[in-house]
Parts: structure tokens; sequence; C-alpha cells
């Protein structure tokens, strides 16, 4: 088998160097062939193939490296498309933000000068030779290689440069933009994002609004950034994201082109476990996409077995950050899709950061969804997506987060005392369990948090019995009898009669009452409200109800089956 260029987003290089290669030159055809698109906007999550796909347009439209690039080509299957035609009929402008990562607005500028003068120097040496340059054209150009350009010059290059280009070879230029919202992803994290958004809306407006000096023009990022920051008055760009059809099986790997990988790296693993880790993504609502990292990690390190790879690739800062601020409905569809479940709700297709940072839920899903850590299999109505976590990297990431975020280790504790008396019902024992695992495990820097305890003692115990969703249906703030029980659970085997219903109260300053007395009022209200009804109905009868009451790192349960 060929060697895996793993991590090598050059086109040329791969080819050059006989690396295996997984063709999707045909989106060189969906694009040219038939689509009347003149720009198009491409969101898909990181590590998808995005650069790569964008370097692969670049040798093949590009005027300049005709035969040179044409070779590159041979065997491929856009040889045999009609789109083959275009090869090399293009001036190609290719900008890729993917390193342009700065802590504030002035080093941004810097380096974008810099960056854009090392690739007009390399890949149009002839520049300041071209003839009827007009005054203002040499002028940018003088400005540029004196690095003397100011924001406005900056904001202007693609109009300005395509004019030049277009001038020079007779034929406007196609316009590749790779990766365009690292840069305000780092904004955001450093505090200059509006001085970012507002620098990028002028730069893309120039480029892509009204600009006769443009045949085609391919922007790529991971998030759709609000229209009314980045895209306001660009209508005439097309978006497809991971939700549309069309170009659904241009990035990710498809299950033929997994198939022949795997038969190629001649792995007998079981081709269903394959799928389970790494599989999963529904592009467009039908096409089942692979995560090609991690896929092409995994051939490439077999005898290592299945694990993470993708998620491993960043520290995932946003997400981390995000998370903790979710309301707790966001929380709740957290929890059931960790539990496995498909969830329906609402997104957002477009980010806004304040949005992200109020803890929307429709803002939040959105970003989970495009981001890659959820994916969307049917569209029920207007923004309302069927809602899943796509694989089992994915949901190990989930799991490892929720531990982060309760400061403890779930893995470690599902094995102890704790969760084996609460499943053999031993109430006192597990309530002794309980109140020293909090005592010498738990942060109080996290369960001290104003309004934020019951979250934490919520999570925490989800997290454990998230392991026992193969044998147990798990249920969390569902409505039940006249109310909604923290957390209920069942065996998935019917002969088994036990069943487990936990209430959480947190004590309040104004509360009166000792911690004993709140947690029987919590085991009171799961009398009172009917909680037991539905578990009743699936025929338990040995059912442990038990309300929690906790003041800080202090826990005390009631109890009563």
């Amino acid at each position: 088998m060929k060697a895996l260029a793993i991590g090598t987003s050059d086109f040329k290089e791969i080819i050059e160097t006989d690396a295996y290669y997984i063709d999707k030159t045909l989106f060189i055809e969906e694009l040219m062939v038939g689509n009347k698109v003149k720009s198009a906007l491409f969101p898909r999550p990181r590590r998808f193939g995005k650069t790569l796909n964008m370097s692969m347009l670049k040798y093949f439209f590009d005027i300049d490296h005709v035969e040179e690039n044409r070779k590159l080509f041979k065997g491929l299957a856009i040889e045999n498309s009609p789109a083959w035609e275009h090869q090399g009929k293009y001036p190609v402008i290719f900008l890729t933000f993917k390193e342009l990562k700065c802590t504030s607005m002035e080093e941004f500028l810097e380096k974008f000068l810099d960056f854009l003068v090392g690739i007009i120097e390399n890949n149009y040496p002839y520049i300041e030779k071209i003839e009827g340059l007009v005054r203002s054209e040499k002028r940018f150009l003088n400005r540029l290689f004196d690095f003397n350009a100011s924001q406005s010059d900056l904001e202007k290059t693609l109009k300005t440069l395509g004019a030049i280009l277009n001038k020079h070879h007779g034929t406007a230029p196609i316009l590749l933009i790779d990766e365009y919202d690292a840069p305000i992803h780092a904004a955001h994290t450093h505090g200059y994002l509006p001085e970012m958004l507002n620098f990028m809306r002028n730069f893309l407006s120039a480029g892509f609004k009204d600009n006769e000096h443009l045949t085609k023009g391919i922007i790529t990022g991971i998030l759709r950034v609000a229209k009314e920051n980045i895209f306001s008055g660009l209508n005439n760009i097309t978006t497809y994201s991971i939700l549309n059809r069309q170009f659904s099986d241009k990035f990710g790997l498809t299950q033929p082109e997994v198939d022949r990988l795997l038969n190629d790296a001649d792995c007998t693993e079981d081709r269903e476990k394959v799928a389970n880790w790494y599989n999963g993504y529904a592009f467009g609502g039908t096409t089942q996409i692979y995560n090609p990292w991690s896929i092409l990690n995994y051939v490439a390190h077999i005898p290592d077995g299945l694990r993470a790879y993708w998620v491993n690739t960043s520290s995932n800062e946003l997400i981390q950050e995000i998370l903790p601020k979710a309301d707790k409905a966001t929380q709740d569809i957290l929890f059931d899709l960790l539990k496995g479940e498909k969830v329906a709700a609402q997104i957002d297709e477009f980010t806004v950061f304040n949005d992200l940072y109020a803890g929307r839920k429709t803002t939040v899903l959105g970003l989970l969804l495009f981001s890659g850590y959820l994916t969307a299999e049917d569209r029920i109505d207007l923004n309302t997506y069927e809602l899943r976590i796509p694989n089992q990297e994915i949901k190990s990431m989930f799991q490892n987060m929720l531990q982060n975020y309760i400061g403890t280790s779930i893995t470690q504790a599902k094995d102890t005392v704790l969760i084996q008396s609460l499943l053999e019902q031993r109430a006192n024992t597990f309530a002794e369990a309980l109140a020293q695992y909090v005592k010498t495990s738990f942060s109080y820097f996290d369960i001290g948090k104003e309004g934020n305890t019951e979250k934490i003692y919520h999570a925490f115990m989800l997290g454990l019995l998230a392991h026992l969703d193969k044998n147990y249906y798990i249920r969390s703030n569902r409505e039940v009898g006249y109310g909604r029980a923290d957390i209920y659970f069942y065996p998935k085997d019917t002969t088994n009669p036990k069943a487990w219903i936990l209430e959480f109260k947190k004590k309040d300053a104004d509360d009166k009452g000792d911690l004993k007395s709140l947690a029987e009022d919590a085991l009171k209200q799961i009398y009172d409200r009917d909680y037991l009804d539905e578990i009743k109905a699936h025929g338990h009868t040995e059912i442990l109800c038990m309300g929690v009451a906790f003041e800080g790192k202090q826990v005390v349960c009631a109890f009563d089956r």
C-alpha cells in the first residue's frame, strides 16, 4: 500500500511523492458543470479535507503552470469529465488563513501583509512588469512591497489583485479563500473580535460583491459566522453546509472510499466496529461520511486498535468554554445525546458569539453540529433537526469533558462501591459512599458556585450512569406523573424488577430546615408527583426512591423502597 500523507494538505506534494490519494477531483465537476453559482461557502468541521480540496482546485485551474499541473491529474476522475476543459484556464488567488491566528489586530495586520507579499512574490513574479497598470494599481503594489500598505489596502486586496491579473491574462481569476474564520476565532479569544469582523466584512465584500474581476469564488471555514457581521450584503454567496445534499460527499470519506482504503491496507478488523468509531456523519441528511483524519490515522496505526484521533488534534477550547455556560435545557439535551438517544432540536445555522456565551440553546447546538461534535439525520421542519452523537470517538470526548467539568474521574468511579451499592440498592452504603466521595474528590471551586451546584451533581450522576446505557434505560428531567423527575432508570431486562428514582435538592440561604429535612422533602416529592407511575407501568416493583440534599461538600440522602 502507498504511504499515507497524513497532515499533508498540498495536493501537488501528495501526487508527486506517490502518496495514497482518495480521488475527490469530481468536486471540480460539481462546481463547474451545471452549477451557475458564482461564489460558494463550504463550512465543514476541521480536518475534513478543506485545505487539500482547495489546493487541488488551485493546481487544476492555475493558468501559469498548465502543462506541469496537467500531469498531476493523470488517471484521476476529472480527466474523463466535461469539466476537464477548465484545466489551466484561469489565474488563481489562493489564500489560506489557517495559520493567521494572532493575539491582537495589529499583529494580524502585520502578519497578513507579510503573508500577502510572500504569496504575490511566489505566485506572480511578473506582476510589476504587467503592461497597462494604472497609477493606483502601481501605487498599491509599491505600498505592499515596501511593507507600507494600510488596512484599507489590505481590505481591497482581492479586488485590486484580481483586476491586475485579469488585465494580464485576459480572464477573470478564481478566488480561493481557505479557513476564513480561523483569525475570527483567535480574535474572539484575545478580545479584538469587533475589529476583526469589520476587517473580514470589508475584505470579503471587496472580493466577492459585484466584482467584475471574478470568475468563481470558493470560501471554506468551520462556522458560518452571522451574516450581519461578515457576509453583509453578499447575497451572491451560496452556502453549502453539512445540511445540504449538494457537495455532501466532497469533504470527508464515503463508505465505498473507506472500503477501498481498508482493503488496500489489508485491514481484517471488524468493519462494523471501525464504522462505529469513525463513521456516522449524515451530511445532507443522507450521505454517510467518515471522519477522514481518524480513519486515516487508524489505518496508519492498525496494531494500536480503535482509539480517538480527531478529538485530540485540538484543545477544543471553544467547546469546553461554552458547555458549562449552556442553559439547563441544553444540558438536558446533551445528557440525552450522551446516552445514545436522538433528539429533535432547533439549531442556528449562523454563529453569533454573544449568543454562544449567553448559553443560547440553538446557538450552542449549532456550534456543536457544524464543528463536527453532532450530526443531523433528518430535517423535521424549519431549523429543527434530529440530532445525535455521530460515533464512539465523539462520545468518548463528551464523557471526558464531563469528567473535567465535575473535577473527578467517572471511569474510576464506575467500578467503586459507589455505583455498585446503588445498583444493588444498598441505600445506606450508597449514601455513605456518596458523602465521602464528594468530600474527598469534588473541587469546592466547582460545587461551591452559586446557582450551579445542582447541575454539578446532576452531571456527576448522569456521567456515572452513562456507562450503564447498554443495559439500562436512563432518563433525565423527563415528564412523568405530575412533574419532572431529576433522574430515573430501570433495566432493559424485563425480568429484573429493580428500578431507581433520584431527586436532588440544593440548600439555599433562605431554607430554614437542615439537609436531612430537605432530603426528605425531595423524597416526598417523588411520591406526591407520582414519579413512580411510568416505572411501575414497565413492570418494575423493587423501586429505590432517593432524595439527595446538598450544600457545598455536604450531602444527605433520604430513601425508601
